[in-house]
């Protein structure tokens, strides 16, 4: 009876943890560098994780819930294939809205402003830098060469990619979390019976 109540209990303490593990990686590992020229980005970064943190949670008390192991194999196969998608989407957008300086990912925008770096530079050297180089002109400063709004939008951009990564990494460690609990209390009750 005792040993019962505790295979119960486990479970629920297996799943919190790993619902607090995936999440509070993400208050542990540090944001990438990116963020740092724009205080506000800090806030909406920790707003993104904390709402992760919420939406994980409402999955745990659905794990407790629903114990169908069809269910949690596809929720599982879901968040895998979308995390993975949305991983790439948010490698290639990196690399597209940010360069390289001193060490860091700098945000850059869309849109050139009309006095613009880069062409003063052909003008006075015949050639445009390279992409990688385009940061050593303006001194890490994307405000030189690009406007404002568009610097904001690839920064929000990233951001919500990177949000979309907290969750669907973290749904996808408690679905399969809760998939292999389900499965072993399966196989257990089988032996059992044996």
């Amino acid at each position: 009876m005792l040993v019962n109540k505790f295979k119960e209990v486990w479970k629920e303490i297996t799943l919190l943890s790993t619902w607090i593990a995936s999440v509070a990686g993400a208050f542990i590992i540090p944001l990438p560098s990116w963020y740092a020229s724009d205080d506000n980005t800090t806030f909406l970064m920790k707003f993104g994780v904390f709402i992760a943190t919420a939406l994980a949670g409402f999955l745990i008390l659905y794990s407790l819930k629903n114990k169908v192991i069809s269910v949690w194999m596809r929720l599982s196969i879901n968040f895998i294939v979308i995390f993975v998608g949305t991983y790439a989407a948010y490698h290639l957008a990196r690399e597209s809205k940010t360069l390289p300086y001193l060490d860091k990912d700098i945000v850059i925008g869309n849109e050139l402003i009309e006095t613009n770096p880069f062409e003063a530079f052909k003008d006075s050297h015949g050639f445009l830098p390279a992409r990688n180089e385009q940061m050593m002109i303006i001194l890490g400063d994307p405000e030189k060469a690009w406007t404002k709004e568009s610097i904001a939008s690839n920064r929000i951009q990233l951001i919500v990619l990177l949000f979309l990564c907290y969750l669907l990494s973290a749904g996808f460690i408690i679905s399969f979390c809760n998939l292999m609990i389900l499965y072993k209390d399966k196989y257990t009750i089988k032996v059992e019976k044996k």
